[in-house]
This record gives structure tokens, sequence and C-alpha cells, in this order.
């Protein structure tokens, strides 16, 4: 099927090429009864404007790109429904690129994004923050970081309030008379995972809890990380009650270990998530976990991206998380001192 032109339209309505670009850009030159006139017989007609054409006029690409993390992640991908949403009814297009969870992968995505002539950069879960202004300063393009923050003027931030999410969840099993818990951190270098166990630790402080330097076990946020971390608790001596993990995939990866080890959860151990990605509440057993607001943090990221475009001032944003009572937490009793 052959495209239609401005030519054609204008060969339709008996009009020039030039008075159709204009009409069809709303210019005042043209009277609104003609603009009207010619926005319904392109409509008719079927036509769709050249976004390369258009840019060429405005210098924008109506793009913006997106760095994630990695596309199996299932945060990343209720994070991208929001972003894809909020870009469409924007008449955005979004081209993504991949940082496999590598902080110079993910500076070479966006270089290649910037490379595509994007609008504006969108990052999720940023590694490399830190290292951006350089590429701002000689740039210009606004950046938006999602659950991540960056001091510098062409940077926004739109993330979760990570502290008073972790504190919902200690303060849930420290009720639940835990006072041996736990904790498996995130990837290094990550904003979230750093607040996520300061927060861990100030509460811990906070509410009396026991710490040990061997129950705080790093992790990378995968579920083989959940794994690895059951091994490491079950060799100790002095084992906790319960569990606090960096994300969802760690505590469900977690709870498969310690099934398979014949410990229960939560009749032996609690452990409790964080993210509540959609197969948290289909855990065996549905996992007690911190929800984020994944599909907001999307859409205001691309809202404030656009903000930013138009020259707006955009303010930094914390969403509040709420923690999500499932089955994965009991009362601290008898069984779980002896797992």
């Amino acid at each position: 099927m052959t495209s239609i032109s401005i030519v054609d339209i204008a060969r339709a309505a008996g009009v020039s090429p030039s008075t159709v670009s204009r009409a069809l850009r709303d210019h005042p030159r043209i009277s609104r009864q003609k603009r009207t006139a010619i926005h319904a017989l392109a409509q008719q007609m079927g036509y769709q404007p050249s976004q390369i054409a258009r840019s060429l006029v405005t210098g924008r690409t109506k793009t913006l790109g997106i760095v994630i993390s990695d596309v199996t992640d299932p945060f990343v991908a209720e994070v991208m429904k929001g972003a894809e949403q909020a870009g469409r009814e924007a008449g955005y297009s979004l081209l993504f690129a991949t940082s496999r969870r590598d902080p110079d992968q993910e500076l070479l995505a966006a270089r290649l994004l910037l490379g595509r002539e994007v609008d504006g950069i969108i990052v999720i879960s940023s590694r490399a923050a830190g290292h951006y202004t350089d590429l701002l300063s000689s740039n210009g393009t606004p950046l938006i970081l999602v659950n991540h923050e960056l001091n510098d003027r062409h940077a926004h931030s739109v993330r979760t309030d990570n502290r008073d999410g972790i504190e919902q969840a200690i303060a849930h099993l420290r009720e639940l008379g835990h006072s041996r818990i736990a904790f498996v951190a995130g990837p290094e270098g990550g904003r979230s995972s750093r607040e996520r166990l300061e927060a861990f630790q100030e509460a811990g402080s906070a509410l009396g809890l026991l710490q040990f330097p061997e129950w705080v076990i790093a992790g990378r946020g995968l579920l083989e990380d959940g794994l690895t971390a059951f091994s490491m608790l079950a060799g100790l001596e002095q084992r906790p009650t319960a569990v606090m993990c960096y994300n969802d995939l760690t505590a469900i990866g977690l709870m498969a270990a310690a099934g398979e080890a014949g410990v229960r959860v939560p009749q032996d151990i609690s452990v409790v998530g964080y993210d509540n990605i959609p197969i948290s509440a289909f855990a065996m057993p549905a996992l007690t976990t911190v929800d984020q607001p994944k599909e907001a943090l999307g859409r205001t990221a691309v809202e404030n991206c656009v903000r930013a475009l138009s020259g707006e001032e955009v303010p930094d944003v914390i969403l509040p998380g709420a923690l999500v009572i499932r089955n994965s937490t009991s009362r601290c009793g008898p069984s779980n001192r002896g797992w």
C-alpha cells in the first residue's frame, strides 16, 4: 500500500503542498476553516506524518531512550509498563538498551541511545549514576534516574522511599516477636541497595534487634542469591528467625532453598521481600513484601522527562511504598529457634 504524502493531500484539496504543511502544523497564517478541512482530509486519506521530516524541523525526534539493567527482571518489566503507557499518551516512542547490570555497559548503552538522537534518557536502577555529569554537560539532554539520584542540573530522580519501606517490614517482624533478623543485600553500588541496608541496620538498632556481621549477606538481587544466602545462614551456629531480602527474587530463591532443606516458611523461618513483583503473590507460601509503585515510577519518569524537555522546572519525586502482608511471615515461636 502506497503511503499518502502532503503532495497527495494538496492535490485532493486543490491547494499547494506548503499550504497543507502549514495547516497540518496549525500555522496561524492558514484560516481555522481551511486548517479544519485539511486535517479532516488528511485523516480520511490515512496520512501518517513522517517523524524524520518533523524532527528536521523541530530538532526533536519525539523519542526517549531507556537504559534497563536486565530484560528478565520482573521489577523492570513492571516499571516499563508505566513508562510505555505514558510515552504513548505524550506522543513519544521509546528506545531500549540494556546494561546487563554492569556500570560500564550502562554508560555505553546511554551513549548508544544519545547517538540515536533521543530527546531524553531514563535509567532504571543505575549502577553508574555518578559518571553521567560529563556526559550531560557536553550534551544537555535531560536525564531521569529511577531509584537513584544525581546532583546535576540536567538530572532528575523518581524513586521510592526505601528507608520507610524497610522500617515497615522490620517493624512487622518485630511485632511478630522476631529479634534475630538477617539481611540479604542487593547489588554493590546501587543506591537502593545501600539505603535498604542502612535502613535495616538503623531500624534494628532502634528496635533492639540482635545484630551479627555474618547475618548481613552480599547479593545482586538474583534468585540464586537467595539459594546462596540460605546455605550460608544454615551453616551458622547463631541462626536468625527471620530474613529480610533486598528484593522479591532473592526472597523467593531463599524460600525455595529452605523448602529443599526441609525448613518450613514461615513456621521455622519468616521471609520478607521487596518490590511486590506479580509472582510474589503466587510463591509458596505467598510472599510478604514491600510494594513499590512500579508502574507509577515508569509513568512519572516519562512525564517528568517530557516536562524537562518543555523547559519546566522538574522536582525530584519520592513515592511511598507499602507493606503487603502475606503468608511467609508468622509469629516467632519455639520452632523458629531450632531450624
